[in-house]
């Protein structure tokens, strides 16, 4: 019995003293919450110890009050992929479209752009073999026309220094402080150098001239021969078209009238058809250099042929390929315009309409280079054409980034009836659909000259006279003449 009581006396005491360890170490815990600076001795008795833990609560709960009761900051999270301003999104849409539309242009290159160029044999080639020169050291000649009864060429020269900063390809966007002009070269001379002409009949501070056309008739009353000179201007305050009478004895220009139009959106070559009728080329459908861009790319077609009747502009022809050589067979009974994308010449029948100049489509010649000017033989009819035979290199060259481009010249001769050559479709008869008839060959394509651009860089026209071929380009500050065999 006393051993069992002294057994609870001492289990109590143990609990006791652990008890109090317990209640001293809350209230170790308590003071070090506190303000660090009390540094009292700690009490050891239980009330002390309670008292000071429950101060302690009462002090945090009021601090945890205090800082419910202010404002909370509120702080925007940071966002990974923050939307890009509405310009920057803009951006990055054209951008995307661009680089689609250079994807769909790609994967249509090998049918579109790229075509099997034909073979062109040495022997049918000049321009390797030494027998041409340059002549007429005259800045950037782009377009010739041939006189037979002054025995001239007129060259128009323009050094186009302001297409960098131009917002157009083919004009100025502001007034520049050099102009061009407009030059003739005596045929009967080898080497002979060329004439500023003078111009007169009004001021010209704004003059860029390209394409051209001549216009020989006979006065009625005098029944002299005389020259009408169709110039197109790129203005930089917008494209015209000039009229000139030409004056052989004081090699003078005189101003007839100024043709303007909302018509002549990108004209690059003209053709006239009576003293105050022309056809004229309009390359693309836009002006803006982005826009023709844009143009190229997406492979549509905005181009056309534009008619002036003496008083009014209409359409004559839309929807072509970047239309760009245009010319009038000698009996006045075809127009032929060439398609730079399409590597073709269009041949179109002319009617008796005078007022629209409606044009009638009869075929298609096939060239195989990308074509710009076309030039006719007045006595023969034959077609000399103006070609680029690598059309990524002349892209280069015409941005800056070649210094020269390939120069490709053939001839289209027209077969007289008798020597057409005939031609019959593979594709045989089948039940109630008969083979197709094939018209025949009327044309005949002969290779003339072929550079690599050394002796004249991607060139845009090609004329003949007395056996000898005059060619002419923006990129090159001189004419290059070439002697052709007799057999060409």
């Amino acid at each position: 019995m006393d051993s069992s009581k002294e057994n609870d006396q001492k289990l109590n005491e143990q609990q006791d003293h652990k008890s109090a360890s317990t209640l001293r170490n809350r209230k170790t815990t308590v003071e070090d919450i506190e303000d660090d600076s009390d540094s009292s001795p700690v009490a050891t008795t239980t009330a002390t110890s309670i008292s000071s833990s429950v101060v302690a609560s009462t002090s945090k709960s009021k601090v945890a009050k205090d800082d419910s009761n202010e404002k909370p900051k509120l702080t925007r999270p940071a966002r990974r992929n923050a939307p890009p301003p509405k310009k920057n999104r803009l951006k990055n849409f054209f951008v995307s479209l661009l680089v689609a539309s250079t994807g769909v242009v790609i994967k249509s290159a090998y049918d579109k752009f790229v075509f099997k160029n034909r073979d062109i044999s040495i022997d049918q080639t000049i321009g390797l073999q030494g027998n041409c020169y340059k002549s007429a050291f005259i800045p950037g000649p782009a377009s010739i026309e041939i006189s037979d009864h002054d025995r001239l060429a007129f060259v128009s020269s323009d050094d186009r220094s302001w297409q960098k900063d131009s917002y157009y390809f083919h004009r100025p966007s502001s007034k520049t402080a050099v102009n061009g002009g407009i030059y003739t070269l005596s045929l009967d001379t080898k080497n002979g150098t060329p004439k500023e002409v003078q111009l007169k009949g009004r001021s010209f501070d704004d003059f860029h001239p390209a394409g051209m056309s001549l216009y020989d008739y006979q006065d009625p009353q005098t029944k002299a021969w005389k020259s009408r000179l169709f110039v197109i201007n790129h203005s930089h305050k917008g494209d015209a078209v000039e009229l000139f009478d030409y004056s052989s004895g004081s090699n003078v220009l005189t101003h007839v009238k100024t043709v303007e139009s909302s018509l002549f959106v990108t004209p690059k070559d003209i053709v006239a058809v009576d003293i105050d009728r022309f056809y004229l080329t309009n390359h693309h459908g836009t002006a803006i250099k982005y826009g023709r861009i844009v143009e190229d790319v997406a492979g549509v077609t905005f181009g056309g042929v534009v008619y002036h009747n003496g008083k009014d502009t209409v359409t004559a022809l839309s929807r072509l390929a970047n239309p760009n050589g245009i010319a009038l067979s000698p009996d006045r009974s075809q127009i032929y315009v060439s398609s730079f994308i399409e590597k073709v010449v269009h041949v179109y029948n002319t009617t008796e309409d005078i007022v629209h100049g409606e044009l009638v489509y009869d075929e298609d010649i096939w060239v195989g280079s990308n074509i710009d000017s076309l030039s006719v033989d007045k006595h023969t009819g034959d077609i000399y054409v103006a070609s680029h035979p690598s059309y990524s290199t002349y892209l280069r060259h015409r941005l800056g980034y070649e210094p020269q481009s390939p120069s490709h010249v053939v001839k289209i001769e027209k077969l007289a009836p008798e020597n057409y050559i005939p031609r019959k479709s593979d594709q045989p008869d089948y039940y109630f659909f008969p083979a197709p008839v094939l018209a025949p060959i009327k044309w005949e394509i002969k290779d003339l000259f072929y550079s690599n651009g050394e002796d004249i860089s991607a060139s845009t026209v090609a004329t003949f006279w007395n056996n000898d071929l005059i060619l002419g380009s923006p990129s090159s500050h001189h004419l290059l003449r070439c002697s052709l065999r007799l057999d060409q």
